[in-house]
């Protein structure tokens, strides 16, 4: 009897987390993703899952145990207040127009290494999801809660993805300054945060921009493990992350905006085969660079939004599965998406009928 009760508990809350899911992707990837974990657990093999789950170690298992959490005395609190604390309350202020750089991505990601210890001036603190280190300023209460939320909101919202790989804790790196976040880093003068895929570290700088680069930098760290123990496809990997920040901020980059005016009034773009074959973007120039990541999140958005949700987990999960792209395309979404090309074709022959109708980029600043 207490066997029968667990079980229909046990469903109930599945209905319950599932409910909240389909604001991303169908009850269909729901319960796939469901049998899939059912099938792995039914085939258990202890000794590979040892080894795996060595490989996977969470990095605080193996790093360094975080200093007790400094807070600051309540006459101080109003001076401490920064950017990062009025966006826990306040919509997102301005135009955001900082390029995140691409995560690192090593071949043996797979392989967690240490985290670094605290660099002097930073201070630490510590939750369940998240070890953070802060330059200068105190991990506050309200910190915590503003990255507690974006993982609430990315385990619902990447599901199925984070159902069949959930992420493990992550170190959060708060830097003050762009120049110490640059010394720190050594990411290029364009970025504004940058995510480490082997160390499960997120870099990010404190200003107006922190909420939706957070977002970005903590997807490739929700999305990527999905596809371990390969690499998920950079422009897959980055469109997601860009697609998650605009929906998480309800606004798109700036230059996001400008390169797909571009793309549409002008027709100059990268080509689909090009911009999905980049392994890396550390020699790109700034205006290459805006547009290759324009494109990445353009075409996710459309996969996502005009074609089924359903076949766009289909389709990455034939990347998964080593299918090479032309492939992974025929057998998500079938004719005529053969070819890289016709995407390209499709997809630009779409926007551009779209923008004509004023159904995108129509508004200042871009707004979704």
């Amino acid at each position: 009897m207490r066997n029968t009760v667990y079980t229909i508990f046990g469903i109930g809350l599945t209905l319950l987390v599932g409910a909240g899911v389909l604001r991303g992707f169908g009850v269909k990837d729901v319960m796939n993703s469901l049998t899939s974990e059912q099938k792995r657990f039914a085939t258990h093999n202890p000794s590979a899952d040892s080894q795996a789950s060595t490989l996977m170690a969470t990095p605080n298992e193996q790093g360094p145990t975080a200093s007790t959490p400094q807070e600051a005395p309540a006459s101080q609190a109003e001076q401490l207040i920064s950017g990062l604390e009025k966006i826990a309350t306040l919509a997102p202020a301005g135009e955001l127009d900082e390029i995140p750089v691409e995560s690192y991505r090593p071949a043996n990601v797979a392989q967690k290494v240490r985290w670094v210890p605290p660099p002097p001036g930073f201070l630490t603190g510590d939750t369940f999801n998240y070890l953070i280190y802060r330059e200068h300023d105190p991990v506050t209460p309200k910190v915590k809660d503003v990255l507690d939320t974006i993982h609430g909101n990315l385990m619902l919202d990447l599901t199925p993805f984070t159902l069949v790989a959930k992420p493990g804790k992550i170190l959060v790196m708060l830097f003050n300054q762009k120049q110490s976040y640059m010394d720190f880093t050594h990411r290029p003068s364009w970025s504004g945060a940058a995510s480490d895929l082997q160390s499960d570290t997120m870099y990010v700088i404190e200003k107006t921009g922190f909420y939706p680069l957070t977002v970005h930098e903590l997807t490739h760290l929700y999305f990527d493990p999905y596809f371990l123990p390969k690499l998920s496809p950079l422009w897959l990997s980055e469109g997601m992350a860009v697609y998650m920040q605009v929906y998480a901020s309800k606004q798109q980059p700036g230059y996001a905006v400008r390169r797909l005016k571009q793309i549409l009034e002008t027709g100059q773009m990268i080509p689909f085969e090009d911009m999905m074959a980049a392994q890396t973007l550390k020699d790109y120039p700034k205006d290459q660079a805006e547009m290759w990541y324009t494109e990445a999140y353009a075409l996710v958005d459309y996969l996502l939004n005009t074609r089924s949700r359903d076949e766009f987990y289909q389709f990455c999960t034939e990347l998964k599965n080593g299918s090479p792209v032309h492939q992974a395309l025929y057998r998500a979404y079938g004719m005529p998406f053969n070819k890289v090309s016709t995407l390209q074709n499709v997809w630009l022959h779409d926007l551009q009928k779209a923008y004509k109708e004023g159904k995108i980029l129509s508004g200042a600043g871009g707004k979704k």
